[in-house]
This record gives C-alpha cells, sequence and structure tokens, in this order.
C-alpha cells in the first residue's frame, strides 16, 4: 500500500495550521472528541491488589476507557498459564493480576486489554529462573542475524537495555514451530479470561538483518528453491543497481513479512472462533517505511486486510516535526476509513508534560479517535506530571 516517500512541506502546514487553529479547534470540539482513551500498563505495575487499585483510580479520575495491562513481559506469564511459566514478579504469591483487574476495571466501565510482548523473549543479563521457560529449552527457535548456534551468554552479556541496539533475544518469525506456539499461548490466555482486547507488541523482527535461523532459512529453500541473501550483503532493494540481487532481497523481504502476517492473521481467525467480540490490536512502529522496511513490519497491510481492529503507532519522539511527519506518511497511504481505526501512541517518559500535550492537541486536529499514552508507570512517578496532559484530554 506504500507509494510515495513523505513530503517534509505537509509537516511544515501541519504544524503551522495546528498552531494557528488549535485554540479555536479545541474551544468548539466536543469533549468526546478521543472515542478511545488508552493507557498502557507496565507488568510492575500490577503485581498486587493494591497496585492495580491504584492503576484502576488513576484511570477512573482521569477518565480513561481502555488499558492496555502487559502480562506477557519476556516469554512469562502474569495470569494462570498451563503454557508459559509464571512471572519472577508473582513468585512470592497466588495473586492472579489478569483475574483481578478484569473483575475490578469491569466494576468501573474500563476495558482490559491484555498485552502482550510476541516476539521479544528475554533481556535481562541473567538466565530466567523457571527452568521451562524457551530460552531454557528452546534455543532452536531463537532469531539471529548470522551467528549459529547463539552463545546465549555472551548474548546475554551484551545486553544494556536497548542502548547499544540490542533489545534482547527474539523467537524466530519465520521458524515453523513459532506461530503453533505463540497461537497457543493467545488461544489459552483469551479462553481463560473475558478480556476486552488483545494487544500485540513486539510483533516484527529486531531488525532487517535478522531472520537466519537456520530452520527458517530451509523453509524459504523449501518454499522458493532459493536461499536468502547474506545478512552481511542485505540492503534496501530500492537503492540495489544489482537486479539479481534485487529480486533476492524482494523475495526474502516479502518471506520474512508473510511470517508476521501470517501470525497477525491467524490471531484474528483464533479469536473469532474463541472470543468474537475481542479487540485485537497492535502496537507498531510510527513511521510506515521504516516499519516496512526495516522492521517487516507491513501494518499498513493488517488494516487493509481486517486482520486488526487498531493499530497503536508508537509515535514517541519528543520532537513535534518528526511526530508530524509520521502522521504525514499515513495521510499519504491510508485513506480515511483506515485511520478511523488508528490511535495514536504518545510518550510520557522522555519529554516534559507540555510538550507530550501538545502532540495530543495535535492528534486531535489530525481526527485520530483516539490516545494511548505510555505509559501509566512514568506517570505515576510524579503526579504533578499528569496536569498539563488532563488538560489536552479535556480541554
Amino acid at each position: 500500500m506504500l507509494t510515495r516517500p513523505p513530503h517534509s512541506h505537509k509537516a511544515k502546514l501541519w504544524i503551522a495550521l495546528f498552531f494557528i487553529l488549535t485554540t479555536f479547534l479545541l474551544a468548539v470540539e466536543p469533549e468526546s472528541a478521543f472515542e478511545h482513551r488508552c493507557l498502557w500498563v507496565v507488568r510492575t505495575a500490577v503485581t498486587t491488589p493494591e497496585s492495580i487499585d491504584r492503576v484502576l483510580d488513576f484511570a477512573t479520575i482521569n477518565r480513561f476507557n481502555n488499558l492496555l495491562v502487559q502480562v506477557r513481559g519476556r516469554g512469562d506469564a502474569l495470569y494462570r498459564s498451563d503454557l508459559v511459566p509464571r512471572s519472577k514478579l508473582l513468585l512470592e504469591s497466588q495473586f492472579d493480576p489478569m483475574e483481578y483487574i478484569l473483575t475490578e476495571a469491569h466494576k468501573r466501565g474500563i476495558k482490559v486489554h491484555a498485552w502482550v510482548n510476541v516476539y521479544l523473549l528475554w533481556s535481562a543479563r541473567e538466565w530466567p529462573y523457571a527452568k521451562d521457560h524457551l530460552l531454557q529449552n528452546r534455543q532452536n527457535w531463537l532469531d539471529t542475524n548470522g551467528e549459529w548456534p547463539l552463545n546465549i551468554d555472551r548474548q546475554l552479556r551484551s545486553f544494556n537495555n536497548g542502548q547499544n541496539g540490542k533489545e534482547g533475544l527474539y523467537l524466530a518469525p519465520d521458524h515453523p514451530e513459532v506461530t503453533k506456539y505463540l497461537l497457543s499461548v493467545f488461544r489459552e490466555l483469551v479462553a481463560k479470561y473475558e478480556v476486552d482486547g488483545l494487544h500485540l507488541d513486539y510483533v516484527r523482527y529486531h531488525g532487517r538483518d535478522y531472520g537466519y535461523n537456520p530452520y527458517a532459512i530451509a523453509a524459504y529453500r523449501q518454499e522458493t528453491g532459493m536461499s536468502p541473501p547474506p545478512s552481511t550483503t542485505i540492503v534496501n532493494y530500492s537503492v540495489n543497481s544489482d537486479p539479481a540481487s534485487s529480486r533476492q532481497t524482494i523475495m526474502w523481504d516479502d518471506f520474512r513479512r508473510k511470517a508476521i502476517t501470517d501470525l497477525v492473521r491467524q490471531t484474528r481467525d483464533m479469536l473469532r472462533e474463541v472470543r468474537p467480540r475481542c479487540i485485537l490490536s497492535a502496537a507498531v512502529k510510527p513511521n510506515l517505511y521504516v516499519a516496512r522496511e526495516q522492521f517487516l513490519q507491513e501494518w499498513d497491510v493488517w488494516l487493509a486486510a481486517n486482520y486488526v481492529d487498531w493499530i497503536i503507532p508508537m509515535n514517541y519522539t519528543p520532537n513535534i516535526r518528526e511526530f508530524a511527519k509520521n502522521i504525514d506518511v499515513i495521510y499519504d497511504n491510508l485513506p480515511s476509513k483506515y485511520r478511523n481505526r488508528i490511535i495514536m501512541g504518545v510518550a510520557t517518559y522522555n519529554q516534559v508534560s507540555e510538550d507530550a500535550a501538545d502532540k495530543i492537541k495535535y492528534t486531535r486536529i489530525t481526527h485520530f479517535p483516539g490516545i494511548s499514552l505510555f505509559s501509566y508507570n512514568t506517570i505515576q512517578k510524579n503526579p504533578l506530571y499528569f496536569a498539563p496532559i488532563r488538560e489536552a484530554l479535556f480541554p
């Protein structure tokens, strides 16, 4: 669906319009202009009844109607599972966060979406405590950009909270067994709990030089009769002058994108069977071109094919011009019937609250139906931080 690169002058025009018309438009728009007011809640905030009560009090007072609650963080579960090891955060308790927050949120009219990290499996510097964790017993399911077998100890020592470009160890999206496993995890979760939504995060590759799990390569060779280009030589085919190499890269990219899209599609099919009214959403890279080419995440296709109900771009940049450019790309490529299912993600962890509030106002005048803030955890550390944001949500 991508058609052409964004035009920088469009961002400038939007920003000019924003600063000229914001006061007038916000004065005349109804208070309910954002139909969906969402809040990401990281798993550390839902480990006890008391901490969940604080989340729900905050959401109620500030009129959030959707909570995206992280219940699968790093290949573990903050819910009762027969398939996934219990989170280390809950080792000292039999408490079921998923059951408690669903019960209490529904009393308040708040929807709860089970937020699951899909392919990201582990990012700590030590091994998982659980002996049945996938990192302990399914290392052949891990993704790689060339090294095989992976030296797990060395990989773990290299993690630095993503600051060195290494977010962690990922499951291989194109491994034949990974999709089957993840679908079984999602099915168990939505069958056991009356969730209002299933929210997919890290539903992408670590980067475009990944996907070289040997089992995945074998599947690619069986399907196409070809070998993928070496990870050290793969380039963006749009600037590749060698037609043969360009064709090889295009086919490999399409194969990898299809692996992720197939998981999203099959998740949609599973939800229609198990919990038809469950909203399927995905947190995605905010720039369509970057998402598609660098992370093999074709989220415009997911929208057009109705594989998802909502897309939530993680438009976390503190720079309003970059924020606007990402919206330009959406306007360039997606008609309004698809934009009406996009909930704009705004960060609170990397900018002052006034700048976050400006992005919420900008989202309003560009006519998206909802906003999602990342995250409750950062807001609750400083109660004064939220005041300008609340004013932007409810002028």
